[in-house]
């Protein structure tokens, strides 16, 4: 049904003056594009105005961008990227043959929020927190797709015949063989997630706690990524002498940790949110309502 896809090549079109227009690029533009139009609609109905959002979505995606290449690269620097000159560095911050962590991204999500947040003093850290983390998944799901042009984020070899054509598996042209799809199979887990979160969000009648869909993130994330781990390669980070993998171990303790920290915030037995910022966004929203009431009186 896919396996057209296997003949298309990276490389969109060709602008005049600017060189190669790649596929890659046009998705993770695209995946930003929808992920901050979702986040319009969700932060709208929780009363957050549009000049707050705006200046969000100006912090969130430069730090996001360059927190997801910082956590890429460090880690393959003396391998893959080099420090003993210009061309070195120049490929340490090129994007376009990929190389995005989105883990990175998360922490330059992270603190773009709360730099906002404790900007302005106007909105609940958390409560801006979960509409953003529901409009990442709707990011994820559009940018996996620039992971397949790029070929990259794919899983062991295939070997049944059956099995090799997408969405099952991909054909990777610089080995000559099919490998797992990963890149699809967690398009298809963070579109499942995403349809959850966005229910959660708008069919229960009483709004659930504040802190709720950033911690389902979170927790939805752990375990698709660990579970995805079963088909990736071998990876050189693992537990003492087993083969367990760190990082899939990481990603299960970071789904135990939400399913726990979840059940107690509904429960109310853990508050996400401190009543000492709490206190200062209601200082600044009454201030703010003051200035308003004045300029008004003044007309």
């Amino acid at each position: 049904m896919l396996d057209f896809l296997t003949a298309i090549d990276r490389v969109a079109f060709t602008l005049p003056l600017i060189g190669d227009v790649y596929w890659y690029g046009i998705l993770i533009t695209l995946a930003i594009i929808s992920a901050y139009g979702l986040y319009l609609l969700l932060s709208r109905s929780r009363g957050i105005d549009f000049d707050f959002s705006l200046e969000l979505f100006i912090w969130v995606v430069p730090l996001a961008v360059i927190f997801c290449r910082i956590f890429y690269v460090v880690p393959r620097i003396g391998s893959d990227y080099h420090l003993d000159s210009w061309q070195g560095f120049v490929d340490m911050i090129n994007i376009s043959n990929g190389g995005l962590t989105i883990i990175g991204g998360i922490f330059g999500g992270a603190l773009a929020i709360f730099f906002c947040c404790l900007r302005n003093r106007k909105y609940s850290l958390m409560k801006v927190a979960d509409c953003v983390c529901i409009a990442l998944l709707l990011g994820q799901v559009i940018g996996r797709w620039g992971n397949f042009f790029n070929q990259e984020l794919y899983g062991i070899e295939v070997t049944n015949p059956a099995l090799q054509k997408l969405p099952f598996a991909v054909f990777i042209e610089m080995d000559g063989k099919w490998h797992y799809a990963s890149f699809f199979f967690e398009g298809v887990l963070n579109a499942i997630g995403l349809a959850v979160a966005l229910i959660m969000f708008y069919v229960p009648k009483k709004k659930l706690k504040t802190g709720t869909f950033a911690i389902f993130y979170l927790g939805w994330y752990g375990l698709v990524r660990g579970t995805l781990e079963f088909i990736k390669g071998t990876d050189p980070m693992t537990i003492g002498g087993t083969k367990i993998k760190a990082v899939q171990l990481i990603c299960y303790l970071v789904f135990i940790v939400a399913v726990v920290l979840q059940i107690l915030l509904q429960l109310g037995k853990i508050r996400l949110e401190t009543k000492w910022f709490e206190g200062l966004c209601e200082k600044r929203r009454l201030a703010l309502q003051a200035k308003a009431e004045a300029r008004g009186g003044e007309r």
